[in-house]
């Protein structure tokens, strides 16, 4: 049966004579002769060839990738995909290359554009040069672009000095009090590792009726932490597990194309937990659009209220916040970012109602130093509360926070690289249980697409 189909084959290749006189031929010589009719525009004559091949031998490599490469030629996408996809576990190097963009490439024909997504991402190992990376990349926005179906991952690792927010000071004063109150251990910092891990997914809608694009989001985050042996000492009591922190979010949002600037508008809802209960509940409302929109400069505008109702103590309030930032790329290509937001917190709790504003500068080295991509971020707030529990007169609060950020570029796989962070944070109040400082150091996952 192998070899009649192997002298079919060849007989198809050599024409009609060779019907008269049946020629036996390789394995090999059978390959070469499919990559030539590949090569000349004589598909099927390169399908009857891996046919062949592939009847004689179902895992044969070489002619997996032909005969995948001869579907696409031929217009069967469900056939390529599953030829390529088999390749891909058979094959290295280039040959594994070009086996997983033959099936991204069949099933973005198909219209199944997160498969197609999954599988640009299993090509990136096995890029042979920079260009093909580059070529890569491109065709996965390519394709993200066309897909109303987004899906996003985060992960981070954080050792930290400080991960329950707690006090730098061992004391407490309260007014009309003469002696000052020991702080607990869990009120004051305590260092461990936090561990976080998000999951999201938006779905675009387009219809005739809407006045632009509108999408779905549906996002999930955790956040857990794991004491260090000096936090256990320091609070016996204490368990990671009580500074767990956990939110749901479900969020829609229109855009409004304007031939000016586009306009989007939200509207979200959000369950948070905290130590594994129910927190707040929020719901907000939001404005965002470009004032400014130039090939290396842009001025973004953002409004939003947000109404949170606490479920513990029934607590509720409304925080209207407005954002500007200013980003721009310089001449030797690095990234200036310039941020300013004020937000007035309303409610009826001392230590709650508030004005705030913050200030944020962040710069973005283009030149790489080594195999590493750096990046820094200064960002300064000042909250005033009016009432305090702890303060006659109210409370003041400054806030200092320093980050620094080194991308790793070149260990990339599968489209994601390890970014590794240093934040240092320093916090001032008239009231001591609210002086913080925390040093953390950061390992995530970051995209390269």
């Amino acid at each position: 049966m192998r070899l009649g189909s192997l002298c079919l084959a060849a007989a198809l290749w050599l024409g009609a004579s060779a019907m008269a006189a049946p020629v036996e031929i390789g394995p090999d010589a059978m390959r070469r002769l499919a990559a030539e009719a590949l090569a000349a525009g004589q598909v099927e004559t390169a399908q009857a060839l891996t046919r062949a091949l592939l009847t004689r031998d179902p895992e044969d490599a070489t002619a997996l990738i032909l005969a995948a490469e001869a579907a696409v030629r031929a217009e069967d996408w469900a056939g390529a995909a599953r030829l390529a996809a088999a390749a891909h576990g058979r094959v290295e190097g280039p040959a594994r290359f070009r086996a997983a963009r033959l099936a991204a490439f069949a099933l973005t024909q198909q219209g199944r554009f997160t498969r197609a997504q999954i599988w640009l991402r299993r090509a990136s190992p096995d890029a042979p040069d920079a260009a093909a990376r580059t070529g890569l990349a491109a065709d996965y926005r390519a394709v993200a672009a066309r897909n109303p179906l987004a899906l996003r991952l985060g992960f981070g690792v954080a050792p930290s000095s400080n991960v329950n927010g707690g006090s730098r000071s061992e004391t407490l004063s309260l007014p009309g009090l003469p002696v000052e109150l020991e702080l607990s251990g869990a009120a004051r910092a305590l260092s461990g590792t936090a561990v976080t891990g998000s999951a999201g997914a938006r779905y675009g809608i387009a219809a005739p009726a809407l006045p632009g694009p509108a999408w779905i989001d549906l996002q999930a985050e955790g956040r857990g932490y794991l004491l260090s042996d000096s936090a256990r000492r320091q609070a016996p009591e204490a368990r990671g597990a009580d500074f767990a922190q956990a939110a749901l979010l479900l969020g829609l949002t229109q855009r409004f194309e304007r031939p000016e600037m586009p306009i989007d508008l939200s509207v979200e809802v959000a369950r948070h937990w905290y130590g594994g209960d129910p927190y707040v509940d929020t719901l907000r409302f939001g404005l965002a659009r470009p004032l400014l929109r130039q090939p290396r400069a842009r001025l973004d505008l953002a409004l939003a209220a947000q109404y949170s109702n606490r479920l513990d103590t029934g607590t509720d309030w409304w925080t209207p916040t407005l954002r500007l930032a200013w980003s721009q790329r310089l001449d030797n290509a690095d990234g200036l970012g310039l941020s300013a937001r004020l937000r007035r917190q309303t409610g009826d709790a001392p230590d709650l109602a508030h004005d705030g504003l913050t200030l944020g500068i962040d710069y973005d080295v283009a030149r790489p130093l080594g195999p590493a991509r750096l990046g820094f971020g200064v960002e300064a707030e000042w909250r005033d509360y009016p009432e305090s529990r702890y303060s006659l007169d109210g409370r003041q609060d400054a806030e200092l926070r320093l980050e620094g950020r080194v991308a790793l570029p070149g260990q990339e796989r599968y489209g994601f690289y390890p970014e590794i962070g240093i934040e240092t944070r320093r916090s001032w109040s008239d009231v001591d249980l609210f002086d913080e400082e925390a040093a953390t150091l950061s390992l995530g996952l970051r995209s390269a697409f």
